[in-house]
C-alpha cells in the first residue's frame, strides 16, 4: 500500500462527487445515515472556519474489455462529502443558532453574528459562497491493488473507541463543565481528583470508568439545581438529553454561587458521615436520594439528624435488600413495589425519581426521628410538608381543592399553642388561604377529617 497526503477544496470534492468519481463500496460501507441536523452542523462548522477531519480515498483503476476506468473510492468521509454536496445543490437551509433552540448551540455561539442563519447555498453572500467552496480539506490518497488492504484500513479507521456521552460533555465550553470535573474527578489531570463522596465514600474510580462518575455528579447537580429553582416537590429528567441541555443552558454557571456552595457542603457532610466500608455499596440512585434528603433537612431541622443518618441509611439499604427478595412473590414488599423496581425501569425519568423519593423520604424520616425544627414557630419542616402534600394527593384538607407546592402550609390538628405535637398524625396540608384560624376552625377541620 502507498499513501500520499494532499488537500482538496470543497469545490473539487463536490465536482468529483457530482461526476460520480467518488463512490462508496456498499460491500463494507454503510449508506447515508447522517440526520439533517448533523449535515447542518457540519456546514455551520465549515462556515465558522472549523477544520474538518481528513478524508481517505482509494485510487481505483479498473480495466475491462480493453477499456480503463479511473475513480476514487471513499474509505472514510462518505457522510461529510455527501453533506457538502447536498448543501451546494441547495438541498437544505442552515440552523439559526438563536431561533432554532432545539439545535442546542452554546451561548457564546448564539451571541456571534451568523449571516448564514436559515440560508441555503444560494442565499449566502458571494463572499461566503466563495469561502465555502475554497475550504481546504486534508485528503489521504491510498494506492493498492489488494482490496483486502483497503478493508483492513477501513476497519482500523473505525476501530477507535467512540467517546462516551460524558467524555463528550467534558469538552463542552462553560463553567458547569469545570464544576462537574471538580466533583466527579478526572485523576489524569492533577486538579481534578474528584470529591471524597464519590471517590472515597462510594469507592468509584473516575480514572477508569470512562466518565460514569462525572455523569453521576452531573445527574445529582442537575436534579439539585432544578429543585432549588422549581421547588422540592418534583424532579426533572436526568437522561443524556436532559444533561446535555443543562450544560448548554448553563454556560455562565457560577461555581461560587450559594447553590453551588450548598451542594459542595452537602457532599462534604455526606463524605464525613458515611464512612467507606461500613455500609453496603452505594449505587447511583442511593447517592441521588441521599443528596436530595440532606438538602431537604439542611435548613429546617436542628443537626441532631446527622448522628442518626448512617444508621438510618443502613436500615433503608437492608429494607431494599429484603424487598428485592420478595419481587417474585404474589404480594411483593413495599421496598420493591415503591422503590427498588423503579431503580430498574425509566430510572432517569423525573416522575420515576419523584415516586422513589416520596417513599425514600418517608422511610428515612421514620428512621431519623425525632426531627426537631430549627424554627419553633414553623414547627413543621420541609419533609413533613412534602410527605403530607403527597399523602393527600396534592389536595387541601380544608377545601379539597388542588394545591401547588408553593401554596402548601401545614396546620396542627391539635393546636401547637395547646401542646399539640409536631407529628404527621397531627398535621394536615392546607392552602395558605384556607389555613384555619382559631379553635373553632381547627375543630371543624379535625371533625371533617375524623368523620
Amino acid at each position: 500500500m502507498q499513501a500520499s497526503s494532499d488537500t482538496m477544496s470543497v469545490r473539487d470534492l463536490i465536482a468529483l462527487h457530482k461526476a460520480q468519481m467518488l463512490r462508496a463500496n456498499p460491500e463494507y460501507q454503510r449508506g447515508i445515515v447522517w440526520s439533517a441536523g448533523q449535515k447542518k452542523k457540519l456546514i455551520d462548522s465549515v462556515l465558522r472556519g472549523y477544520p474538518l477531519p481528513g478524508i481517505y480515498l482509494h485510487h481505483v483503476s479498473t480495466s475491462i474489455a480493453g477499456m480503463t476506468s479511473q475513480g476514487l473510492e471513499v474509505i472514510d468521509g462518505q457522510q461529510r462529502i455527501n453533506a457538502l454536496s447536498e448543501f451546494a445543490q441547495g438541498a437544505f437551509k442552515l440552523f439559526d443558532p438563536v431561533a432554532d433552540v432545539d439545535a442546542k448551540f452554546p451561548g457564546f455561539i448564539r451571541e456571534q453574528d451568523c449571516p448564514w442563519a436559515r440560508q441555503n447555498f444560494d442565499g449566502l453572500s458571494a463572499d461566503l459562497q466563495a469561502a465555502f467552496m475554497a475550504t481546504p480539506i486534508a485528503v489521504a490518497r491510498i494506492e493498492t491493488e489488494d482490496a483486502n488492504e483497503v478493508r483492513d484500513l477501513f476497519v482500523r479507521l473505525q476501530a477507535g473507541t467512540p467517546l462516551s456521552a460524558q467524555e463528550r460533555r467534558d469538552a463542552f465550553p462553560g463553567n458547569f463543565t469545570e464544576f462537574i470535573l471538580r466533583l466527579g474527578g478526572k485523576p489524569e489531570i492533577a486538579r481534578y481528583p474528584g470529591h471524597d463522596f464519590f471517590v472515597r465514600t462510594m469507592a468509584l474510580k473516575p480514572g477508569q470508568d470512562r466518565g460514569k462518575t462525572r455523569q453521576l455528579a452531573a445527574q445529582i447537580a442537575v436534579l439539585f439545581f432544578h429543585r432549588r429553582a422549581s421547588g422540592p416537590e418534583g424532579a426533572c429528567d436526568i437522561n443524556a438529553a436532559a444533561i446535555d441541555d443543562f450544560y448548554y443552558q448553563n454556560l455562565d454557571f457560577d461555581p461560587d454561587s450559594d447553590g453551588a456552595r450548598r451542594l459542595v457542603a452537602i457532599l462534604d457532610k455526606l463524605a464525613q458521615l458515611i464512612q467507606p466500608g461500613r455500609h453496603a455499596k452505594l449505587r447511583g440512585h442511593d447517592a441521588i436520594h441521599l443528596v436530595m434528603l440532606v438538602d431537604d433537612l439542611w435548613d429546617d431541622y436542628a443537626r441532631g439528624w446527622e448522628e442518626r443518618l448512617p444508621e438510618a441509611l443502613d436500615g433503608f439499604l437492608a429494607g431494599v435488600a429484603e424487598g428485592n427478595l420478595t419481587r417474585s412473590d404474589a404480594l411483593p414488599g413495599a421496598y420493591w413495589t415503591q422503590y427498588a423496581q423503579w431503580t430498574r425501569v425509566n430510572s432517569d425519568r423525573g416522575d420515576t425519581i419523584s415516586l422513589r423519593h416520596r417513599f425514600y423520604q418517608e422511610r428515612m424520616r421514620e428512621r431519623l426521628s425525632p426531627l426537631h425544627a430549627r424554627d419553633p414557630q414553623r414547627a413543621f419542616g420541609l419533609i413533613e410538608r412534602s410527605v403530607l402534600f403527597y399523602r393527600q394527593a396534592k389536595r387541601c384538607a380544608v377545601c379539597d381543592g388542588p394545591m401547588a407546592w408553593d401554596e402548601v402550609e401545614v396546620h396542627h390538628l391539635a393546636e401547637h399553642a395547646q401542646g399539640g405535637p409536631t407529628t404527621l398524625d397531627n398535621g394536615a396540608a392546607v392552602h395558605k388561604a384556607c389555613h384555619p384560624r382559631g379553635a373553632a376552625q381547627t375543630a371543624a377541620l379535625r371533625a371533617k377529617l375524623e368523620g
